[in-house]
């Protein structure tokens, strides 16, 4: 079921105009973007070509593909550049024409919203928490029999879990016998342990109905710019490329894009500050009365609130008037009101969060 109310996180403007404090005083756990920032690499690009801005893009966005295609090992004709993943998403049933869906529920509600605003119908595949919300591959399969496109989270926005190549194979295979289109979602893919198990960039090779989307994002720190990639067969490259706004992305995204993309110091520093503070703080939540927090592959966690004298949006509405922002993820398909989603952060903002959300929780229980 879309949600029509439903809302992103990462409000921290809004937020600071209710605390009437400055955005940089906010802890934002509410969205999942790199906590060291963005990359340096970036930044001195940035400042470095400010001069650029008086010119069109570079509709081909040619020096980013170039960069994508080496980072991505896809070939640079095989891409698609959006405005973030979302512009993508968007395009995919206006230009593609698909108007019966398969999603997972919970999972990134754009997906669902895409098709809707194309007049078209979803049909939801549970995740259940007694399975650990992991993907249910016979479910999906019988599902997709009846429809033209399925998307897959991967991995999955909320709940964190990943799901490796071989198995999301088995479902490509299956969907191709029913002519059926798979849009997988590696926008959190680069946070991944192990990712070349999970990546499915490899199968586009062999599976004309394939498509693989993956974002700069949140991995490389740059959400105020908005940069996604397409990657599927030649075939479906030309009509997104026809329809799409010619000048979709912006030459600081490019920039930044392409200068991102060979910060292997950042990266690396990335990579093993997520893989740390996430169990870090998966381990200290769940010692907190009343809170569960789920395993997770990518740099946020699903948290479930099993007291009874608080709900998502309270729990959520206590930590802003903080300044710390979590995600209420009572929007979400298939959640409801108590469960909550938060960000890996560094360890000084992840202390902050633990010392907020024992307050809270202790205040609950004595019914303060």
């Amino acid at each position: 079921m879309i949600n029509s109310e439903y809302k992103h996180g990462g409000d921290v403007f809004g937020a600071a105009r209710s605390l009437q404090c400055s955005p940089r005083e906010i802890y934002d756990f509410s969205a999942n973007i790199n906590p060291l920032g963005t990359s340096p690499m970036a930044l001195a690009a940035i400042t470095g070509n400010l001069d650029l801005i008086r010119h069109y893009p570079d509709q081909r966005c040619a020096e980013l593909r170039a960069g994508l295609s080496g980072y991505l090992k896809v070939a640079p004709e095989k891409m698609v550049l959006g405005n973030g993943a979302a512009e993508l998403i968007s395009l995919l049933p206006r230009v593609m024409g698909y108007r019966q869906a398969v999603v997972t529920a919970p999972t990134f509600v754009e997906y669902g919203t895409a098709i809707a605003n194309a007049g078209g119908m979803v049909c939801e595949v549970p995740l259940l928490e007694e399975d650990g919300f992991g993907l249910p591959v016979p479910r999906v399969n019988k599902a997709l029999c009846s429809a033209d496109v399925v998307f897959i989270c991967n991995p999955n926005n909320p709940t964190g879990g990943a799901v490796k190549r071989s198995i999301i194979q088995s479902i490509i295979e299956n969907a191709r016998t029913y002519d059926t289109t798979v849009v997988v979602d590696e926008s959190f893919i680069d946070f991944v342990y192990r990712q070349d198990q999970y990546s499915v960039l490899p199968l586009l090779i062999d599976y004309p109905n394939l498509i693989v989307l993956y974002s700069l994002t949140k991995f490389f720190g740059i959400p105020g710019l908005r940069l996604g990639v397409l990657m599927a067969g030649e075939l479906i490259i030309k009509r997104i490329e026809a329809a799409k706004d010619p000048w979709n992305v912006n030459c600081l995204a490019q920039i930044a894009g392409t200068a991102a993309l060979v910060d292997e110091k950042f990266m690396t520093q990335t990579r093993q500050l997520i893989w740390q503070e996430r169990d870090f703080l998966h381990s200290a939540i769940s010692l907190i009365p009343g809170l569960k927090a789920f395993t997770g592959e990518a740099n946020f966690l699903l948290v479930k609130i099993e007291s009874s004298f608080i709900s998502s949006t309270q729990l959520a509405a206590q930590t802003a008037l903080e300044g710390v922002l979590v995600r209420d993820c009572a929007g979400f398909s298939g959640l409801g009101s108590k469960y909550i989603r938060v960000a890996v952060r560094t360890r000084a903002e992840n202390m902050v969060l633990l010392k907020v959300l024992r307050e809270i929780m202790k205040g609950a229980a004595h019914g303060l």
